[in-house]
């Protein structure tokens, strides 16, 4: 995974360095930021340097559980219209033990295995800002990932939750982009999951005058919009989500 820790005076400066380092884009680049540094006194005493840690995002994935932690067994690759299958039989098992009765629909394209849930309570499954959903897709996708070595994509959906989320957030990210623009002050976006994250990343990232950081520890991390003129974010003071 090509993940690198940079240090610069500034964060942009520390930005820059990982981009020559990995020879990539800013927009290829999800950032957190560990320390936005410090200039110390009349630049001269207690100074600190800004550190970050740069992800290629095309290198993202759901975690998965290492080949060590399957002992004596040696997977090969597999038919993904077999493991499809698969995985829609232990999807309808889990909905069982969880007493919801719904039909599921499976499509595979690419390296993606997508299981749509359908049905009159379908919509529970979804629960509180799509907590439960994302739970049951990541607990699929560790099962998924003791069933080959190949690196596919299981997408859980119900009632078109996934498009609606998508499309939400999208709108979203334009909305408080706009903002940061107007007040000149970068905004903040409540804790996001990796896949929520890269959403937002994408939907600004044809904009250049826009810059995206992440910020935080764990799965769940928040992004910062803000403009590329505006100053260093060690002298800003960002303004919350609305």
């Amino acid at each position: 995974m090509a993940l690198l820790e940079v240090e610069g005076k500034t964060v942009e400066e520390a930005i820059e360095i990982a981009c020559r380092e990995l020879k990539v884009s800013r927009d290829k680049l999800e950032i957190e930021v560990l320390s936005a540094g410090s200039t110390g006194i009349f630049g001269i005493v207690g100074t600190k340097k800004a550190k970050i840690k740069a992800l290629l995002l095309e290198e993202k994935t759901e975690p998965a559980l290492e080949k060590e932690s399957i002992p004596m067994k040696i997977l090969e690759p597999r038919e993904k219209t077999d493991l499809a299958r698969e995985m829609e039989t232990i999807a309808g098992e889990i909905l069982k033990l969880m007493e919801l009765e719904a039909q599921l629909k499976v499509n595979t394209e690419g390296n993606t295995i997508t299981i749509v849930v359908e049905g009159e309570k379908s919509g529970l499954l979804i629960g509180r800002q799509g907590q439960t959903i994302d739970s049951l897709q990541y607990i699929l996708s560790r099962i998924l990932s003791r069933l080959t070595p190949d690196k596919i994509k299981l997408v859980l959906d119900s009632g078109g939750y996934r498009e609606r989320r998508k499309k939400y957030l999208s709108a979203l990210a334009l909305r408080l982009a706009e903002k940061s623009k107007k007040t000149g002050k970068p905004v903040v976006m409540s804790p996001l999951n990796a896949h929520d994250r890269r959403i937002v990343h994408v939907a600004l990232e044809k904009d250049k005058t826009l810059k995206t950081i992440s910020r935080g520890e764990g799965a769940m991390k928040k992004i910062i919009i803000s403009s590329t003129s505006r100053k260093p974010l060690a002298a800003e003071t960002p303004s919350p989500e609305e």
